[in-house]
């Protein structure tokens, strides 16, 4: 192994896997490279392919827009602003405009410590003068570059990395590395779905083996992947899926929210995409703390608006209002929230993940008893559908979205979807009764009244196992004018050049983009497309699934492009 690696080594596999989009290949590529760096460069370079220099929900973010990275880059190449403007303007990428104005050096400088510790330096500056000083930093760091390094390092600063590398393609590459073959990638998934820090988990298997991570345990303050639901298009058919008696929950129009119970007394809230929100929250802070009776807990909720004055529920945008950096504490008068808890994932540094539903209720019952703030989410417990379906036009009537059905022996499988938990819907009036949460993956530009904006967007599904995206539909029914407008500024950020090697369709829009933006949409039936590829694999005809007079409901911020519907979804639901 070596004990120093040149960044330009590591630019190189970025190029190489750029230039694929076959998983085998990719899958190939990273177990050749991973099997000679040591354990602190795994941890690099693994951070260093999701564009990061820390996991998630730590949260420090580079704070380096399009026009900083311009200024960074006029500032270390003595040109003008306006002259990398206008080269921006014509390549689309900030990437490609540093390699061209980057030296043509045959043997770089750099080592990949030496670029990860000025990144990391870039993330955390912070207070009086740090903008200047990140761009000082950068302007440095692309001025000592290859045109090769110089051109990924521009985009890990800008998130726009874009290598098509999923986390469980990586997870395969690493366990070809260490151990010749994909097998063991299951080990490194269990471990990364409850500690997902990819950076940690690729240290830990380097330095002590795979099986290290086969008993991996939640940690207080490290958000655990969160276990997703299937869906149930018929709720009469529950108990063809489900053999044991079920708990049926309101399905509340919130956040969901993982709160960590600190051994020191603090919380902290994460959202499902591991942002950490705890600043957004302070009452709801103070209102679990009040509720617990314990050392340490993981638990998990949703968090909803409440009209201060009905103390009805209010819609899930309304509770968006409350994402903010500024002005919180005005608004928690305006929209107070309550957080309806539901599962307990750790309690006083026991692990609750393999335990049933059942015995995992009853503690966190026990432990968080209800206040202001905090209230056990609203279910029973039945084994008759009579009382399935009673409840759910209860949970309809009252104004919740819907029910989720829960296997009582299920344990809480973190990172994955499957029958042990089933969601269904009120009728959002149309004939499927359901919505999906689709990736936005392309556009048309707009004619009469959408001139200079889009006219639609082709949106897509997402296949977990082969990591790609296989579009569904195009929708343009259902935005505002005003939303209409925002699109471009809204979507082009992860414009691109060329159809993304992880997206799958037969579709030619005007404007690709990366696969990142959710949005939730419905839609009047599904049929076989010639066109669109969603669930093509599963079906007996040629094409794939699209649906048929889609329109936009509204943007999933909550939700990341790999937590978005999947063409197995689609099937059951056409099926």
């Amino acid at each position: 192994m070596n004990p120093q690696i040149m960044f330009q080594n590591v630019a190189e596999v970025f190029g190489r896997l750029e230039e694929t989009s076959a998983n085998t290949e990719m899958v190939g590529i990273l177990g050749d490279f991973f099997s000679d760096l040591t354990p602190e460069q795994g941890r690099k370079v693994a951070y260093l392919l999701r564009g990061e220099v820390t996991p998630d929900y730590e949260g420090p973010e580079f704070g380096l827009a399009s026009k900083l990275v311009i200024r960074s880059l006029a500032f270390g190449k003595n040109r003008s602003q306006e002259e990398i403007e206008q080269m921006f303007n014509e390549h689309g990428d900030l990437g490609t405009v540093a390699r061209m104005l980057a030296e043509n050096k045959e043997q770089g400088e750099l080592t990949l410590d030496d670029v990860f510790s000025e990144l990391t330096e870039i993330a955390f500056a912070e207070g009086e003068g740090s903008q200047e000083r990140k761009i000082s930093l950068l302007s440095d760091l692309v001025s000592r570059a290859t045109p090769q390094e110089a051109k990924y390092i521009v985009r890990v600063v800008l998130g726009t990395l874009r290598l098509g590398v999923g986390d469980m393609t990586f997870l395969q590459g690493l366990s070809t590395a260490l151990t010749g073959d994909k097998k063991h990638k299951k080990i490194l998934e269990h471990g990364f779905n409850v500690l997902p820090d990819i950076g940690a988990i690729t240290e830990q298997a380097m330095r002590e083996g795979v099986e290290s991570l086969a008993n991996e345990e939640p940690v207080s303050g490290v958000p655990v992947r969160v276990m997703l639901a299937g869906r149930l298009k018929e709720i009469g058919r529950v108990f063809e899926h489900i053999d044991n008696p079920v708990h049926v929950e309101y399905k509340y129009d919130g956040e969901r929210v993982q709160a960590h119970l600190l051994p020191d007394g603090g919380v902290k809230l994460f959202s499902r995409r591991h942002e950490d929100i705890t600043s957004q929250f302070p009452d709801l802070v103070t209102d679990l703390k009040d509720s617990f009776h314990g050392d340490q807990a993981i638990v998990e909720g949703e968090i909803v608006a409440i009209d201060p004055e009905t103390g009805d529920l209010q819609p899930f945008q309304k509770l968006m209002q409350r994402r903010r950096k500024y002005n919180i504490e005005e608004y928690i008068d305006k929209i107070p929230v309550k957080a309806f808890l539901f599962d307990m994932l750790a309690f006083n540094g026991e692990s609750f993940l393999q335990k049933p539903l059942r015995y995992r209720k009853t503690v966190l019952e026990e432990r968080f008893p209800e206040n202001k703030g905090v209230k056990p989410a609203k279910y029973i417990t039945t084994h008759d559908l009579g009382e399935v379906e009673s409840f759910f036009a209860e949970a309809a009537d009252w104004g919740a979205e819907g029910v989720i059905v829960k296997d009582v022996e299920s344990p809480y499988q973190a990172g994955s979807r499957g029958y042990n938990w089933l969601k269904f819907k009120r009728d959002y009036r149309t004939e499927l009764g359901d919505t999906f949460d689709v990736v936005v993956i392309g556009a048309i530009y707009g004619t009469g009244r959408r001139t200079g904006t889009y006219g639609s967007l082709l949106v897509a599904t997402y296949d977990p196992n082969e990591e790609k995206y296989y579009s569904l539909t195009k929708v343009g029914a259902g935005f505002t004018d005003e939303g209409l407008g925002n699109l471009p500024e809204r979507l082009n950020a992860d414009k691109i050049d060329q159809k993304p090697g992880n997206v799958v369709t037969k579709m030619k829009p005007d404007v690709w983009f990366y696969p990142n933006q959710v949005i939730e949409i419905e839609g009047a039936e599904l049929t076989v497309s010639p066109t669109h590829t969603s669930a093509q694999e599963l079906l007996d005809e040629e094409g794939g699934l699209a649906l048929r007079f889609p329109r936009f409901l509204r943007w999933r911020e909550d939700k990341r492009a790999d937590q978005a519907t999947t063409p197995q979804e689609v099937y059951n639901l056409y099926r």
